[in-house]
């Protein structure tokens, strides 16, 4: 069966791409995105030499993006947006006490719309709980990428501080940096260090690079709508009634949300970079084969890369890192862990979450020190063992509806779970178990692999590259659901 353009391209989908839906947020994997991108990359040719107006045009293009995304909250965005400009050169002009000043409003003034829209309501039901008050919580709509877009506002606040980089040279500069599209919703966390320098001096858009943004884009595309949307059918099921299922098949639906997490945050990220790369921009590396890890350490500089290290170098490390004697690193970690549970959500089951990894990279710094691991192929088998169904166990905390829920399916996994379960399982869902297996070949390859059949896809001649877009463009039409679930990192 060939392409059925009415499949794609429809009046409606063109009306529909142009006007904003609270129940419909865009991204990505929406064919109305696909076809707006399309004539955006059509007229960027237009643009693409001349610095001010791609600037321009790429700023207009991330604003409506936004606007998809979250409708009248642009608003609240654009005035983020100017005032950490304004702090920012305030900052970089002030000494003392007032420079100090302007540091904790620009950071209040930057953290108050998160705060409001995402956690009011959680402080809200904890007072009432905790001390009778009768405070009503309000009908709050999450602005999509707040947490990702605040993080990275304080960072760049942060760093003018600390005066580990000067302040945008301009208004459109820092706009281009804060709205910049393909990482606006849900990250990469960027840091203006990073990025501010790549708006004067893009990458040189040739066929090599429009190879490995294609490459990328129709990897993500595949990790979310082939592997992490499959997946999560089976997952929605378990958790919509925990009570129903045996110890097998809640242990078969946390291997399923662990590769679905992953695979749909790391397609998004490989989108996103693909993106970036195909207007010239280079965006850092999100997840670095993080399933491979031998111990939680080495996980967390493998998973999620931009918020690991915005939480090193913005939390762990101002509160004193390791430069405060044992016990206080030990804190510090803890502290900073919490934060990022409580980051990712406005719940005590993301807060334990992060409890949950907090003590568990301190029981692996204490034991380091009272250990000399003997590094083996077997060593490192098992600790990659360990560590995967650790990160599992706590991922049940991240889709479970509550901590009973999550405790259920955890007990169940523990006490009832046996071979028969397995068994059953194969004659009723062989599509699954075949899914997860393919997962385990893809995410305990080693790197060296991986990159290696990358590097091998790019050495495909370019004219191939047509037929590569037009067969993965039909496996879309052909698998993808009705409804395209949503990036799991967009909630955040």
């Amino acid at each position: 069966m060939g392409i059925n353009i009415s499949d794609i391209f429809s009046w409606s989908q063109l009306q529909e791409s142009f006007t904003y839906s609270l129940e419909k947020p865009w991204f990505f994997t929406e064919f109305s995105f696909l076809l707006v991108f399309g004539v955006f990359l059509f007229l960027y040719a237009f643009f693409v030499n001349q610095e001010f107006w791609r600037k321009i045009y790429i700023i207009a293009f991330s604003l409506f993006f936004y606007y998809k995304s979250s409708g009248p909250f642009i608003g609240l965005f654009a005035l983020m947006i100017l005032s950490d400009y304004i702090f920012a050169i305030q900052i970089h002009k002030a000494e003392g006490i007032k420079k100090k000043l302007y540091l904790f409003l620009a950071l209040i003034y930057s953290s108050s719309f998160l705060l409001y829209f995402k956690y009011s309501n959680f402080f809200i039901d904890n007072s009432n709980y905790l001390f009778g008050t009768h405070f009503k919580t309000g009908d709050l709509f999450l602005p999509i990428g707040i947490s990702f877009y605040t993080f990275q506002s304080i960072s760049y606040i942060l760093d003018v501080y600390r005066k580990e980089i000067p302040p945008a040279e301009n208004f459109s500069d820092y706009t281009f940096y804060m709205t910049f599209f393909p990482h606006l919703v849900a990250g990469p966390i960027v840091r203006a260090r990073d990025f501010l320098p790549q708006i004067k001096n893009p990458q040189i858009i040739n066929s090599d690079l429009y190879k490995e943004s294609i490459t990328r884009i129709t990897i993500g595309l595949i990790k979310k709508l082939f592997i992490a949307d499959y997946l999560a059918k089976y997952v929605d099921i378990v958790q919509a009634t925990p009570d129903g299922f045996s110890g097998g098949e809640h242990l078969i639906s946390m291997y399923a949300y662990s590769f679905q997490i992953y695979f749909d945050f790391s397609g998004y990220s490989d989108i996103a970079i693909g993106i970036a790369l195909m207007l010239g921009y280079r965006l850092k590396e999100n997840f670095d084969n993080p399933y491979g890890a031998a111990n939680i350490t080495e996980f967390w500089r493998k998973w999620h890369i931009s918020l690991s290290l915005w939480l090193r170098d913005y939390i762990y490390i101002p509160l004193g890192g390791n430069r405060k004697g044992e016990f206080n690193m030990y804190l510090f970690l803890l502290i900073t862990m919490l934060v990022g549970g409580f980051w990712h959500g406005a719940d005590w089951r993301f807060v334990f979450w992060g409890l949950a990894h907090g003590l568990a990279l301190a029981f692996h710094k204490l034991y380091r020190k009272f250990v000399e691991p003997k590094e083996s192929v077997f060593s490192r088998i098992v600790g990659t063992i360990i560590t995967f169904h650790f990160v599992g166990i706590c991922w049940i905390f991240f889709r479970a509806t509550s901590f009973d829920h999550a405790f259920l399916s955890i007990g169940a996994i523990f006490t009832n779970t046996s071979l028969v379960d397995f068994q059953g399982f194969w004659f009723s869902r062989p599509e699954i178990i075949i899914l997860l297996i393919v997962c385990c070949l893809i995410v305990f390859a080693p790197n060296t692999f991986k990159t290696s059949i990358f590097q091998k896809t790019e050495r495909i001649p370019s004219f191939l590259w047509i037929f590569i877009i037009l067969f993965a463009l039909q496996l879309i039409i052909q698998f993808r659901d009705e409804v395209v679930q949503p990036f799991i990192y967009f909630q955040f």
